[in-house]
């Protein structure tokens, strides 16, 4: 292992850097007399210290920075009679408490022998008095260049705060020259060299360290898989944790959790269960957050009988477990059990969070049921609790789809008292708001003062703008976002093409999709259903069944929306036989299902003069209120008006009210 002393001199480490005489950072006692070897190790290896209060009436409450320069040129001057260890420490929280952060570091390095804790305990009070991890690599690149070679531990700790720092080409400076010395590289150097490579240039770069040791540690395994898991290399981490159970090497908690939130990201059932065996094997079952990350893991990919079967096998439940089932069953839609458990969590002593409400009101939003969230609201501030930025992003939504604007406002209102404007999804969702409510001048003012806008905002006012025709603000606004800087994605420009759709600017939208096309994007289903969608809409009924040809030409698959833009066009055309076949298009690809579909295809049959067809879809779908009335309609356009009577009734009796349009137009077709 690594044999070098913790410093000494030596040439300098890289030859493409000068030696240079060494800056002072706050005194000339802060050079720690590097000028020869015998006073470098007098200065740091001092053996005995008196009392810190007494050292020439220097107190810890009456330090300045000149008494504490003093006292470490005393420090230096009298060496052997000092204890390195607690005046080095002393001496570091006086440099930080005083703002002097390169003399700390300067202490640091070459005040005492350090060790992997040390480093750490360093590090976390530079940066709780407010120091920049860049400046200790500057006070290391400033003795580097003086000639001092640190030990393991010292490199370490640099290759860390590199890749904290995202400094390659320091990171990058030190690895070569541990080449060129012939370093030979312990199991923490080679796990830092790693974690550096895979944050801060390529995750090969970092499996190549991994496969070039000649030895592989445990440790060396693990942090070789959540290098590649950091850097979305799921299939490589899972190749390696199958390589370390054939070696009967162990895999830690930390790399099982990782890959356990890897498994329900992916969607990796299998997997999953795979590492869920390793776990009973080792018997880590006991980690409660190896637990949860299986809870969730099993929930992510539907399976919440074995979630919740996890769950009841553990011994102890922590808030987090809790968490972790209720939000399970809020994420999958099921509010009642969601419920139960919250009230059994409160039975076993543990009191919810904001974590567990906010689940509860997702979950409702999830599911559309909107009222619910809002009553959840109600019962989560009579429990004390007041909404968070997530908790408002739920409501918020629920306000949208009931058009309560007047409580928006007064969410507004309470977002701006408590601070939580800063937060870039609460102020996203108010500005949907005012546009989804047609307030698009108090929707441009919000947005002008918005603190943290991401591209969702430009694309949510871009798209009311479209929407409503106002074409040459939703253009400026555009140019604006690319001059600050923020590039247009997919979205932003669908909704362009969606808008002059629907408003019958064909020519425009259709030079939109070209336009796509140049800035290197590729328009979607999206963009060519709603250039299909719009033509339908304006009843340009040739141009969207040319619009389809050139769609599939393309390669670009319907969906469902496309296919009821084109039954639409069915229904406008009477083309009874292209609807049959779009029906069997329906049937085949599985959109059969979805209630638009199914309305659309009432519609075309009704149109085409098939209500034999008409009723045997309205038979099998869905009823909702649209399909109802198109049922309705299509007897009463052909003349069957006893038949749409009967069906209305049949309407009220299901518990469904009309709207007013059916009942006027049964009377127009009747009395006709």
């Amino acid at each position: 292992m690594d044999k070098l002393a913790p410093f000494h001199h030596s040439p300098p480490l890289f030859q493409n850097h000068k030696p240079k005489p060494i800056r002072t950072l706050s005194s000339p006692s802060l050079s720690l007399a590097l000028t020869t070897t015998s006073s470098l190790e007098t200065a740091v290896t001092p053996t005995r210290l008196p009392n810190l209060g007494s050292l020439n009436g220097f107190t810890a409450d009456s330090k300045t920075l000149d008494s504490v320069k003093a006292m470490h040129a005393q420090i230096i001057k009298k060496g052997n009679d000092w204890n390195s260890d607690s005046m080095a420490k002393h001496l570091i929280t006086s440099y930080l408490d005083l703002g002097d952060y390169k003399a700390a570091a300067m202490v640091f390095f070459v005040g005492f022998a350090r060790n992997y804790v040390m480093w750490n305990n360093f590090l976390e009070e530079f940066k709780s008095f407010g120091g920049d991890p860049s400046e200790v690599l500057e006070v290391f690149k400033e003795l580097r260049c003086e000639g001092v070679v640190f030990d393991s531990r010292v490199i370490s700790v640099v290759l860390k705060i590199c890749a904290s720092v995202m400094n390659l080409w320091l990171g990058l400076e030190v690895h070569a020259s541990l080449i060129k010395r012939g370093f030979e590289l312990d199991v923490y150097v080679k796990c830092a060299l790693m974690s550096f490579y895979g944050r801060c240039w390529r995750v090969e770069s970092a499996n190549q360290v991994f496969h070039e040791s000649p030895n592989l540690d445990d440790l060396l395994w693990n942090e070789a898989i959540l290098v590649n898991l950091k850097n979305e290399r799921f299939v490589k981490a899972l190749e390696l944790f199958r390589e370390m159970q054939f070696l009967s090497s162990k895999v830690n908690a930390t790399a099982v959790l990782k890959i356990l939130q890897a498994c329900s990201k992916e969607g990796a059932l299998n997997e999953g269960k795979q590492i869920h065996g390793y776990v009973l094997k080792l018997a880590m079952e006991s980690n409660l957050s190896i637990c949860n990350s299986l809870i969730i893991m099993y929930s992510r990919n539907g399976k919440i009988k074995i979630a919740s079967r996890v769950f009841d096998s553990m011994k102890d439940h922590s808030l987090s477990s809790w968490n972790s089932i209720i939000s399970s069953y809020t994420t999958l839609g099921y509010l009642d059990d969601a419920w139960n458990l919250l009230c059994k969590m409160e039975r076993s002593g543990t009191k919810p969070d904001i974590v567990t409400w906010n689940s509860i009101l997702s979950g409702n939003a999830i599911v559309r049921a909107y009222k619910e969230v809002l009553i959840t609201l109600i019962r989560m501030q009579a429990a004390g609790f007041r909404p968070n930025p997530r908790s408002i992003t739920s409501v918020l939504q629920a306000v949208n789809e009931l058009g309560l604007l007047n409580f928006g406002k007064e969410i507004h209102g309470y977002v701006i008292r408590n601070g939580l404007d800063y937060d870039a999804y609460v102020g996203t969702s108010l500005l949907d708001m005012y546009v989804k409510n047609d307030c698009l001048t108090s929707s441009q003012a919000f947005f002008d003062n918005m603190k943290n806008k991401n591209i969702v905002a430009w694309n949510s006012l871009i798209s009311g703008y479209s929407f409503k025709g106002h074409f040459d603000d939703a253009k400026k606004l555009l140019n604006r976002m690319k001059v600050e800087g923020i590039k247009p994605d997919l979205i932003t420009l669908n909704s362009l093409v969606a808008g002059y759709s629907m408003c019958g600017h064909t020519k425009e939208a259709l030079a939109l999709i070209h336009d796509i096309k140049i800035s290197g994007l590729t328009p979607n289903v999206v963009s060519w259903t709603a250039l299909i969608s719009g033509c339908s809409q304006n009843g340009y009924y040739t141009e969207s069944f040319e619009f389809f040809v050139q769609m599939q030409e393309e390669g670009i698959k319907p969906n469902s929306a496309t296919i009821s833009s084109l039954l639409r066009t069915c229904g406008g055309l009477s083309l009874l036989q292209k609807g049959k076949e779009i029906h069997c298009l329906s049937i085949r690809k599985g959109f059969i299902e979805d209630v638009y579909v199914a309305t659309a295809l009432i519609d075309t049959y009704s149109k085409s003069g098939d209500l034999e067809s008409a009723q045997e879809v309205f038979r099998s779908a869905q009823k909702t209120l649209a399909s109802w009335n198109c049922m309705i309609m299509g007897f009463a356009i052909n003349g069957c008006g006893r038949e749409a009577i009967a069906l209305l009734d049949g309407m009220q009796g299901a518990g469904i009210l009309p709207d007013h349009s059916p009942p006027l137009r049964l009377q127009e077709f009747w009395f006709s």
